[in-house]
């Protein structure tokens, strides 16, 4: 539907939002022809939203600005305002996304931009820029540098922006792990180092570095909250700290570097928060965060800063019963926990919904049932960020309709919203999703990145397939040859996911795993000739007519990159892209030198296909067997 509404009639924060919108959206102030009016009324209940039909307008009432802004989206994807009537309630006081700015992908700040409308037409009124070192940082001309760093300007840009729609937009950082990009500088940040990824503590130059960073936060957004990261910093204290203090027991290096820049946030003005799992990993024999035997002793849970809140982040569990055990464990240790699940959009190509389904689900209901107050859903791009982020915007609204109705989702409903919210069509979108295969969360899936750059003579990849219980009849050439012809009958959406990239990523899977397996077959066992005119066709034709495949894949990749991210980061696409490409061109020249007299075997292949029981996760994990890349 397009939608008016009276601006003399609605508070000053719901009209800002409106005209917010109004920018990409059918919203209009003031009468439209054809349009349906709508009219708003605020009620004391907080979390709640009612949408009702009413002759020719249509009625939201809603408890805070997120529950009206979501009505409005709801409204855009009906036919008719009364197709639009509903009534539901979130449990929760923030509801949130956090999107990974550092995983060599950085967001434009109109593409982030455009996020924060889909947000707040979902019902989300927090967000966070997760940003290990990609903003520019005064006086520190080696953090971020040729990263894509937001500078302060664009940061408060979208701290505008998001004001508008009613989001907080919190300062998400990392003040110990996970700052490998920067400590790789030796020259730089060699004092501050203590292993490759954590930084020293107890050292005076790396607060003064820490405090740079929180200063930049607090002086540059509204909010007065900030995550202050400190995850999976495993090898704490064992670098440079052992060599300079000796051996000191983790929990207590931990919590004193914590209590060091709690104080800074404190100065500041900013309520920290961190990720929770170093405690649990530090109080487990294996070092699992989600180990149920861990203890972590009652002088270290004492020692936790009160100020900071715990975050617990969980995206792997499909049984409700375990995230409200671990919410109990979190409050066990004093502190009531923030929980941030995840919309699954690392190590892959595109969006995987069934992944999704399988953990946001549970998640969202243990954490209305334990009356948990703060949820977030992570959006990570490990390994390169090679994610068609867009695709993932069907996650989005579906966590949003899973968070204001008790956990449960309504398929009818979620395609209505996601139709309003997205303007895209979510049967075409989740068809996207099919790239990916995961039947079940706790055990293997078909990942079609990992296919796409496994080296095709040593198919390491392919051979953990094998090895799989799950896919012992799985036969790629197949499988993406009538996915490829699927996604070229589905319109295209182009808004939330793109059609095209998907298309083209199931042609070029479906025409590598053919040629994959003709070469094997025109092999003898021992890598000499057998079928010397199909090992002709397949160095004149088919690895050509592939080659020719990935490069396309490339250029659509390279748009779609484009349109999301600013450019610095696609170098390593370019690479990945290009050693494919060459390794293709290599194996077309052996079989020439073979088929000449020059070689008597390719000898990648003079061994048995033999299942490989390891999983298979990063891009040189698969793309070599050596270790050196």
């Amino acid at each position: 539907m397009n939608l008016w509404y009276d601006p003399n009639a609605v508070e000053s924060a719901l009209g800002q939002a409106l005209a917010t919108l109004a920018a990409e959206y059918p919203v209009s102030a003031g009468p439209t022809a054809g349009a349906t009016q709508v009219a708003f009324e605020r009620v004391e209940q907080p979390g709640l939203l009612e949408i009702t039909a009413d002759g020719q307008v249509a009625w939201v009432r809603y408890g805070r600005l997120p529950q009206a802004l979501r009505g409005v989206g709801t409204l855009l994807g009906a036919p008719t305002a009364s197709a639009a009537t509903t009534s539901e309630r979130t449990g929760f006081e923030t509801l949130g996304l956090m999107l990974d700015c550092s995983r060599n992908a950085v967001l434009r700040v109109e593409h982030v931009k455009k996020w924060l409308r889909r947000m707040a037409l979902a019902g989300y009124n927090a967000f966070m820029l997760y940003t290990e070192d990609t903003y520019v940082l005064p006086d520190e001309p080696l953090f971020g540098l040729l990263r894509g760093a937001y500078t302060r300007e664009e940061i408060r840009a979208i701290d505008d922006y998001a004001a508008a729609l009613g989001i907080e937009m919190i300062g998400c950082i990392q003040t110990l792990g996970h700052l490998e990009q920067i400590l790789k500088w030796q020259h730089g940040y060699g004092p501050v180092r203590d292993t490759s990824s954590v930084l020293l503590a107890e050292e005076p130059q790396t607060y003064a570095l820490i405090e740079k960073m929180i200063r930049f936060w607090s002086t540059t957004l509204r909010s007065r909250r900030i995550h202050i990261g400190q995850d999976e910093t495993h090898d704490l204290g064992r670098g440079r700290y052992l060599d300079l203090h000796g051996y000191r027991r983790g929990f207590d290096i931990f919590n004193d570097h914590l209590a060091q820049v709690v104080r800074i946030c404190n100065e500041q003005g900013l309520q920290p928060m961190i990720w929770s799992d170093m405690y649990f990993r530090m109080g487990s024999r294996t070092g699992d965060y989600y180990d149920p035997e861990c203890v972590i002793p009652p002088e270290v849970a004492a020692a936790i800063p009160r100020e900071v809140q715990l975050a617990y982040w969980d995206y792997y569990h499909p049984d409700e019963a375990f995230y409200r055990e671990w919410i109990g464990r979190h409050r066990a240790l004093g502190f009531d926990p923030l929980m941030f699940s995840g919309i699954w959009t690392w190590g892959r190509l595109v969006y995987s919904h069934e992944r999704t389904r399988q953990t946001v689900l549970p998640c969202v209901r243990a954490c209305l049932h334990e009356g948990v107050r703060e949820l977030f859903f992570t959006m990570w791009k490990d390994d390169g960020a090679e994610v068609d982020f867009d695709s993932a915007l069907a996650g989005v609204v579906y966590a949003a309709e899973a968070s204001y109705n008790g956990g449960e989702v309504d398929d009818a409903r979620w395609t209505q919203r996601f139709a309003g919210v997205c303007r895209a069509n979510l049967a075409a979108n989740l068809q996207i999703c099919e790239l990916d295969r995961c039947p079940d969360v706790r055990q293997d899936e078909v990942n079609a990145r990992m296919l796409l750059w496994e080296d095709p003579l040593f198919l390491l990849y392919s051979r953990s397939l094998a090895a799989s219980r799950q896919f012992p009849e799985f036969r790629p050439a197949e499988y993406y040859g009538e996915l490829a012809r699927r996604l070229a009958a589905q319109r295209d959406t182009g808004v939330a996911g793109d059609l095209p990239f998907a298309r083209q990523v199931a042609q070029t899977l479906a025409l590598k795993a053919a040629l994959c397996d003709d070469l094997r077959a025109a092999l003898a066992p021992d890598g000499a000739p057998r079928d010397r005119a199909a090992l002709q066709t397949l160095a004149d034709v088919r690895i050509p007519q592939l080659t020719a495949a990935v490069r396309e894949l490339w250029e659509v990749h390279r748009r779609v990159w484009m349109v999301q991210n600013k450019p610095f980061g696609f170098e390593v696409l370019c690479v990945r892209y290009g050693g494919l490409i060459l390794r293709l061109e290599e194996i077309a020249l052996r079989i020439r030198q073979l088929l000449s007299g020059q070689i008597e075997r390719i000898d990648e292949l003079a061994q048995p296909f033999e299942p490989l029981a390891e999983h298979f996760w990063s891009y040189r994990s698969v793309a070599t067997v050596s270790c050196i890349l």
